[in-house]
């Protein structure tokens, strides 16, 4: 198939992801994002990037779980390729996760573990209820402090950050263009940058939160998140804290460096962290380990992620415009299966990529 020009408004995951793919199916990409150089505001820069379904299972929609299972077979291939094309090394964390609970919020424990049966999962292989000690060989660091637990162990996480950057100069390698700091007006196919008419074969708008003009119904969630390093801690894996009012995560991120983060705020406020938000997250932090009450703290953020009414994401294809949006916070739980999807909608990723080999 002769090479195709493609309009991208939106550098975040999703955007980024397809536009990689498009590149390297030989096409001609234009990569359009808001936001500044080394300045990202997309959710995918602030996210945690887990890929955990049974995780999520019990709080998400069904469809969301299968689109989860799919993007959780589909990850490794993707950063092997991305490896591949990048000349840079991605890989995929996949040492499962645990799920915990205080012993006074044994009725959260409960109730995660009855959902788990109740969808037909208590005796699937990626599903593992384990005990205290099961809890310490995992996690040494939570010896002693949890009773009971549930261990996904095919369960995984990316480091995000530079596998976004790494996108898009991946993009940048294969001919493609990449722009900074500029706005998109969309109006059908109709596209306009700073004024200027975009003439394109085909439109992909993956803007978030930025697209709710064209989508009714689009709302921004308001999610904070804390960056916090200690060289005394050692969490091997993505740890879950079911509490009766909030669902806390610490994810590794790599040298001493984690990632807390559990607020879930119906704001589309993206103004800084509050005291009480900060302390609830740290309060939180403290009961996983003590020992991380002497962490440093290195980043507070805060952003948006696009919800739909249902929670659920949504794709649509008109003419020549093609919109993928309401990942929520299941952002890279879902990116690859609809991208999938996407592909097969559409006859633009026909070519040398790599939903040829991964998708």
């Amino acid at each position: 198939m002769a090479s195709r020009h493609f309009i991208i408004a939106g550098a975040g995951l999703m955007g980024s992801l397809a536009g990689w793919q498009l590149a390297r199916a030989g096409h001609r990409v234009t990569l359009l994002e808001r936001s500044q150089p080394g300045q990202p505001e997309s959710a995918a820069y602030t996210a945690a990037a887990m890929v955990a379904p049974f995780s999520e299972r019990a709080v998400s929609d069904p469809a969301v779980f299968e689109h989860g299972k799919r993007s959780l077979a589909l990850w490794p291939e993707l950063l092997r390729q991305l490896s591949d094309d990048s000349g840079e090394v991605h890989r995929f964390q996949q040492q499962g996760s645990l799920l915990v609970a205080h012993p006074s919020d044994r009725a959260e424990m409960h109730d995660f573990q009855h959902h788990l049966t109740h969808c037909g999962l208590a005796n699937d292989a990626a599903v593992e209820c384990v005990d205290r000690h099961r809890i310490a060989e995992l996690e040494p660091e939570l010896a002693g402090r949890f009773e009971q637990g549930v261990f996904m162990p095919t369960e995984g996480h990316l480091a995000n950050r530079p596998m976004l950057s790494s996108l898009h100069r991946t993009i940048q390698r294969l001919g493609g263009d990449v722009r900074y700091g500029v706005s998109v007006d969309i109006d059908g196919e109709d596209w306009r940058c700073e004024g200027e008419v975009l003439i394109a074969d085909g439109y992909l708008d993956t803007r978030g939160v930025g697209a709710q003009p064209n989508m009714p119904g689009l709302r921004g969630v308001r999610g904070e998140v804390v960056w916090v390093q200690s060289d005394e801690v050692r969490i091997q894996r993505p740890v879950r804290l079911l509490h009766p009012r909030y669902r806390l995560y610490l994810v590794p991120k790599g040298n001493g460096r984690y990632i807390l983060g559990a607020t879930e705020l119906e704001s589309d406020d993206r103004s800084p962290m509050t005291v009480r938000s900060s302390l609830e997250l740290l309060s939180a932090l403290y009961t996983i380990s003590p020992r991380l009450g002497e962490a440093s703290i290195l980043e507070m953020n805060t952003n948006l992620r696009p919800a739909l009414p249902n929670h659920c994401p949504d794709i649509q294809v008109e003419g020549r415009v093609a919109r993928v949006n309401g990942l929520f916070r299941h952002g890279y739980l879902l990116a690859p299966a609809l991208l999938e999807l996407l592909a097969a909608q559409l006859d633009w990723f026909e070519g040398e990529a790599v939903c040829q080999d991964a998708i």
